[in-house]
């Protein structure tokens, strides 16, 4: 490089270099001042709650618990009612002396059914001494009609081929009878009223 660009090259930053020392000094004293005036008192700053002032719950609704009804004890409501000759419940007799109210469906809205106030007998062709006379008002008065027909029975007499083995083995009459009804192996002249003694 040139000596003499080098010299103003010199001259100027020495001039820079004046120039910055001269605005500090002068800036100095408006700094000097600033740290040592005091401070004007602060001014009280008055903020919103962050969270809301603690309130205790209100109280709920009060939940009133009926007690719950005793348990039936089936056994000794079975108990009470009336027997037949070899010790199981005659509900004929249990329905007749209103010792039961039976009704023909579970739903409460459910419509009652009427009793039907029909015989079908059941006679078998080698044995006419066996025949069966079916009334239907005790079972009308005790079921629905549809917890027997047609699943159990047909709707027409003789369209079963119900026999006594059958009914002990838990088929047509069997579903009830030997289960809830009497047992057809101890009353056998409930049904054969015809049957010789």
């Amino acid at each position: 490089m040139h000596p003499a660009l080098r010299l103003g090259l010199l001259a100027l930053l020495a001039a820079c270099a004046c120039f910055v020392l001269l605005s500090a000094c002068g800036s100095l004293r408006t700094t000097k001042t600033a740290l040592f005036v005091p401070l004007p008192p602060p001014k009280p700053v008055v903020r919103e709650a962050r969270r809301k002032p603690y309130a205790p719950p209100k109280a709920g609704p009060v939940v009133e618990f009926k007690e719950a009804p005793a348990p039936i004890d089936w056994s000794e409501r079975a108990a009470l009612l009336p027997r037949d000759a070899v010790g199981g419940i005659d509900w004929v007799t249990a329905l007749n002396a209103k010792a039961i109210e039976p009704k023909s469906s579970l739903a409460t809205d459910g419509e009652p059914e009427p009793e039907l106030d029909l015989d079908v007998e059941l006679v078998p062709q080698d044995t006419p001494d066996f025949k069966v006379t079916y009334p239907h008002k005790i079972h009308t008065s005790l079921l629905s009609c549809a917890s027997c027909h047609t699943e159990i029975f047909q709707m027409q007499a003789g369209a079963d081929p119900i026999t006594m083995e059958k009914i002990l083995g838990g088929e047509y009459c069997g579903r009830c009878h030997g289960k809830v009804a009497f047992d057809p192996t101890t009353a056998c002249q409930r049904c054969h009223k015809a049957m010789p003694q």
